[in-house]
């Protein structure tokens, strides 16, 4: 038996021990790139991960928080933060010592600190407010209201400061913190606690005073966000919002020189100048001494080592399956002749997975890593046979992509997609429904005419969660192919498309399928 095949076998707790146990991984650890341990966190959960986060380092812990501490409602949605998920961690930090924890955050950049604990608690001046309250010309009664609900609240006087908890389930690991801050770093928790006064200052007054804010909660707003998607643009990540808007203007046949790819562009070459804080030294991966540990990782499958290059040769070229024969000509062809031109390419087919793993959705879910890639790949594949040149030049399969990149063809396949394969289907599916519900069953009738309202936006898969109610009027395998074909991100008998052949053969199946 393999060692890969031991592994696939071996449990959290297993992988844990092999990791904490040897003073090797234990010192590659803190080589990992920080997606890569945030990668292993996320597999042996964050409860269970108190070790691994005592032995990574401030830095690592950072851009995790980047990554972890943020979330979308749905791909394409602007990214919140998550002050409960802020809350756990500070709970998993508190395992390695409350001093320690409090070291960590000390080390943290100041705006990013101020912002998450602003989330966890209401930081009001004692002086100010007993003054306030003197000098208030409220009646009684909305006074008697504000001290009843401040006693109902969980609270902590720190110095000149009234410490109000947002988030009850966090509040003693909280509180852990600050008092370690406090006799480590008095003057640092000052300043946070100065500046978390000030918002809540604003944001009390902006939200009907004292009492509503204690009774609601909402969050405070900061330009955290946008410093952290700065960062993440440095490392390769689009924003959602770019993300939704790129493939709004792909399905248009805008992209190629569109801002969203220009911006990404610049970010990339402002980071291969200048590397991110904390990195400045670094070993490349391929040798860094935390490649033992990716090894480990990819073999016990927290991580994946296939790569878009790898995934160019998956696949046996048959049926719905079919290779990306074009595009695997042309970067062989590239490669050879324009090495350059090659490695331009495939890191377009990293942005493009990442654009899709940040604004598309797929069977009403976000598109996994591994599966954005495989839809890059196809969805350039299409754009490449329908460059007119393509046809046009066979001999020099590389020559399109060495004059303008993989991003004009991801925009020309993303158009094909949505109007031969998604819309077609759509205006299908609807019409053989409107043949086929009765005005008398009234939820399918009013899904229906949701959909009619989705077609006509250009986006006929915003309502497939309603799509049940129309299941019972088509046969299961129509109303199969249509949950598959009317998508943001379209697929086929389970695979994505790739060819001509396959757009082809999606149209004759959808006529077969929702005859009258």
């Amino acid at each position: 038996m393999t060692s890969s095949q031991l592994m696939k076998g071996v449990g959290t707790q297993s992988l844990l021990n092999r990791i904490l146990e040897s003073p090797e991984q234990v010192s590659a650890l803190q080589h990992l790139p920080p997606p890569t341990l945030a990668r292993l966190i996320h597999h042996v959960g964050l409860e269970d991960a108190g070790e691994l986060v005592a032995l990574a380092t401030t830095q690592q812990l950072a851009r995790i928080f980047d990554e972890d501490l943020w979330r979308s409602e749905r791909p394409g949605q602007e990214e919140r933060f998550d002050p409960e998920r802020f809350g756990l961690w500070l709970e998993v930090m508190l395992e390695m010592g409350a001093d320690r924890a409090a070291a960590r955050l000390a080390e943290m950049d100041e705006d990013f600190v101020t912002f998450a604990l602003s989330g966890q608690m209401l930081v009001l001046d004692l002086d100010v407010l007993t003054m306030s309250r003197l000098r208030s010309n409220e009646g009684l009664e909305d006074e008697a209201l504000v001290d009843k609900a401040l006693e109902s609240s969980l609270s902590h006087e720190l110095d000149r400061f009234l410490l109000i908890s947002r988030r009850p389930e966090s509040w003693d690991a909280l509180l852990s913190v600050l008092v370690a801050l406090d006799e480590a770093h008095h003057e640092l928790l000052t300043r946070l606690l100065e500046r978390c006064c000030h918002h809540a200052s604003e944001y009390i007054e902006d939200n009907g005073g004292l009492y509503a804010v204690l009774t609601t909660a909402e969050q405070l707003e900061t330009d955290v966000a946008q410093a952290r998607e700065e960062r993440r643009e440095r490392e390769g990540f689009v924003a959602p919002t770019d993300a939704a808007a790129f493939l709004g203007l792909a399905r248009s046949g805008q992209v190629g020189n569109d801002p969203v790819t220009r911006g990404y562009t610049q970010a990339q070459r402002e980071a291969a100048q200048t590397p991110p804080p904390g990195m400045e030294g670094a070993q490349p991966e391929q040798t860094s001494p935390a490649m033992p540990l990716v090894h480990l990782l990819q073999e016990a499958e927290v991580l994946t080592s296939q790569t878009p290059a790898a995934l160019l040769g998956a696949g046996d070229g048959s049926g719905t399956h079919a290779l990306p024969t074009t595009l695997r000509e042309a970067l062989t062809t590239l490669q050879g002749e324009a090495p350059e031109a090659f490695s331009r390419c495939m890191q377009e087919l990293g942005y493009l997975s990442n654009v899709l793993v940040s604004g598309c959705g797929h069977a009403g879910r976000p598109l996994r890593a591994l599966e954005a890639a495989q839809v890059a790949i196809a969805t350039c594949n299409l754009g490449l046979e329908e460059s007119p040149e393509a046809d046009e030049d066979r001999s020099h399969p590389g020559g399109l992509l060495a004059r303008e990149g993989l991003v004009p063809s991801f925009g020309r396949g993303w158009r094909v997609l949505h109007e031969d394969v998604v819309m077609r289907s759509a205006r299908a599916f609807e019409a053989a429904l409107a043949r086929r519900v009765p005005a008398e069953r009234r939820e399918a009738a009013r899904t229906r005419a949701e959909l009619a309202r989705d077609i006509a936006a250009g986006k006929p898969w915003a309502s497939r969660k309603r799509w049940m109610h129309l299941a019972p009027f088509l046969s299961k395998a129509a109303f199969a192919a249509m949950r598959e074909l009317v998508d943001e991100c379209p697929a086929f008998n389970g695979a994505f498309i790739a060819t001509r052949e396959q757009v082809a053969e999606v149209q004759r199946r959808v006529e077969e399928l929702l005859l009258p």
